[in-house]
């Protein structure tokens, strides 16, 4: 879609679904590139929400941001998949996950490493973080719901300091609880260029996961262990980086 020919139009786009995760389709409807799309297409905010939940407090802000002067479209890239919701204590994590993260499980303070997912993907870094939480000590689990407005948040508070103002963006406290030298491992149902340039916000090392070619006809087991979306795929990820900060 050539979004510049509804520049002056506010809408809700939803697609589903994204990547991999659509395997017995095969390749051809297996879009990766749209959250990167997203990042540099001014008037309209990326969410991919995780959690039902998660979609009806963006639907909500979704409907708002039309009706406001000064509001923008909403893309919501959705997926088909099952996914076990998870229960909450409270409502902390609404506002993170509309300024596009949360730690959805919180990591302690200077800890030394992340898992990081966006999605459809959910399941298997929360998989992931469960076997090696006794393993990496305060290993924390970020929820990245909208890569789009990390970024623009991340740029906007960049150019204030320049300016000689501004305060830390909302990406820069997420991460700002983790060790400066702390390793990211990043997941998403698209092109790891997603997430990886989270580790240039406070200079944490990044090993992206993700999909870079298109994929195949598959069920999600067998595609996810082939493109390395699964939890053994994290779990080497996380060796990995471990032994680099090392």
């Amino acid at each position: 879609m050539n979004y510049a020919c509804y520049q002056d139009a506010r809408f809700i786009l939803v697609a589903t679904p994204s990547g991999l995760t659509l395997g017995p389709e095969g390749g051809a409807h297996q879009s990766i590139n749209p959250p990167l799309i997203a990042l540099g297409q001014p008037g309209i905010r990326h969410y991919e929400p995780a959690f039902a939940d998660e979609l009806a407090a963006m639907m909500e802000l979704a409907f708002k941001l039309i009706d406001n002067p000064d509001g923008e479209s909403t893309y919501l890239r959705l997926s088909t998949r099952n996914v076990r919701q998870v229960s909450r204590e409270d409502d902390e994590w609404r506002d993170g996950a509309l300024k596009g993260g949360y730690w959805l499980c919180t990591p302690a303070d200077g800890a030394e490493a992340a898992i990081v997912a966006m999605g459809a993907v959910m399941p298997e870094a929360l998989a992931a973080w469960e076997e090696l939480r006794d393993d990496i000590p305060g290993l924390g689990l970020l929820s990245v719901t909208s890569p789009d407005l990390l970024h623009r948040g991340w740029s906007a508070s960049q150019a204030s300091r320049w300016a000689g103002g501004g305060e830390p963006s909302h990406v820069e406290r997420l991460l700002s609880k983790l060790g400066r030298g702390a390793g990211l491992v990043t997941i998403a149902d698209a092109s790891p260029a997603s997430l990886s340039w989270l580790g240039g916000v406070l200079g944490q090392r990044v090993a992206p996961l993700g999909v870079e070619r298109f994929g195949q006809t598959g069920n999600l087991a067998d595609l996810f262990a082939a493109y390395r979306l699964d939890g053994a795929a994290i779990t080497e990820a996380a060796a990995e980086i471990l032994l680099q900060n090392g």
